[in-house]
């Protein structure tokens, strides 16, 4: 099955604060913030939502196809991609740009500030979607370029192509329809519960509401796990334990790869044979999707940066067996 990631490619500089960054806003003054952190490390990886993703899904077993843009700087990070088997041409290459530059501070209590240069990303990337056999393609459109968040979502799913929406960080560049539109044209909505509770201010739309736009709503909530709805119900997955929390950046997109291979799982496996289409998936099959995508966080957080953790496919089934108990 093809398996289309758009969003961006970036190399994320992470650096790490021994403090809280809460015990140095005054909350009088959050009007006027002027703060400086001295930073315990600092390291950089590749990165990006499109790069992460497809990362993930290649520790999967898969052949991820990137629809993104990169700069000049590219071939380092053609190089890791290649080295991983995860193909590039359908990578734009801006040569008059830099590849997109996250720099992220990280406090001791896994907070969070993040500064992001665009680069390459502010230029559309661009693909055909016609050449696509809807039967044997998956699509997802994460944050990236606002165009082609836009047209992947909408020529995707012209085109019958099961499509997931994951705005993420993308979210305050969205006005209310752009970003109601997106979601109307996608099969399953993705987000943590901050942003899909800034998803429903922005659309004026609850969970319900959200659920008539798109068929399926996926909720990350970190400590709390998964919480996955579809107009008929919903369910809460437990997250993984893990002792050794590193680095939480990428846990997300190294779930989505996951959450992938389960979406995948019972229209080229379980139903290859009765016909099935991603439009049978039951509660229960997003139920497991969920599950695979947990344990594949659970991996991502046990080492620094975003494309760096390693693991087989019986590693992943132990940790199923053991969370989950099947």
């Amino acid at each position: 099955m093809q398996i289309l990631v758009s969003g961006s490619l970036a190399i994320d500089r992470i650096m790490t604060f021994n403090g809280r960054f809460g015990d140095h806003i005054v909350p009088e003054r959050i009007h006027q913030i002027n703060l400086s952190f001295t930073v315990e490390g600092f390291n950089a990886f590749f990165g990006g939502t499109a790069g992460n993703i497809a990362y993930s899904l290649a520790m999967l077993g898969q052949e991820p196809r990137i629809v993104a843009a990169i700069g000049s700087d590219y071939r380092d990070y053609f190089t890791w991609l290649a080295d991983n088997g995860i193909a590039t041409g359908d990578i734009r290459i801006v040569n008059e740009e830099a590849t997109a530059s996250a720099f992220i501070v990280t406090d001791s209590a896994d907070n969070q500030i993040t500064g992001f240069n665009p680069g390459a990303m502010k230029h559309a990337t661009g693909f055909d979607f016609g050449k696509a056999d809807p039967a044997d393609t998956i699509n997802i459109v994460s944050p990236g370029n606002l165009t082609d968040m836009t047209d992947f979502s909408a020529d995707a799913y012209r085109a019958g192509i099961y499509t997931i929406f994951d705005p993420g960080q993308s979210l305050p560049a969205w006005d209310a329809d752009g970003l109601a539109a997106c979601i109307a044209n996608s099969h399953l909505l993705i987000a943590n519960d901050y942003e899909m509770a800034l998803i429903a201010e922005k659309t004026g739309r609850d969970n319900a509401g959200l659920l008539d736009l798109t068929g399926v709503l996926v909720t990350t909530l970190g400590e709390q796990g998964v919480r996955v709805s579809i107009p008929e119900g919903q369910v809460i997955v437990p997250p993984v334990h893990t002792d050794n929390v590193v680095d939480p950046t990428g846990a997300g997109d190294a779930f989505r790869g996951g959450l992938i291979l389960g979406l995948m799982h019972p229209v080229t496996a379980a139903h290859a044979n009765e016909g099935g289409s991603f439009a049978s998936i039951t509660l229960r099959q997003l139920e497991r999707a969920a599950q695979i995508g947990s344990a594949c966080a659970h991996f991502a957080i046990q080492q620094p940066g975003t494309q760096e953790y390693r693991y087989t496919r019986e590693e992943l089934d132990a940790v199923l067996e053991q969370a989950y108990g099947r």
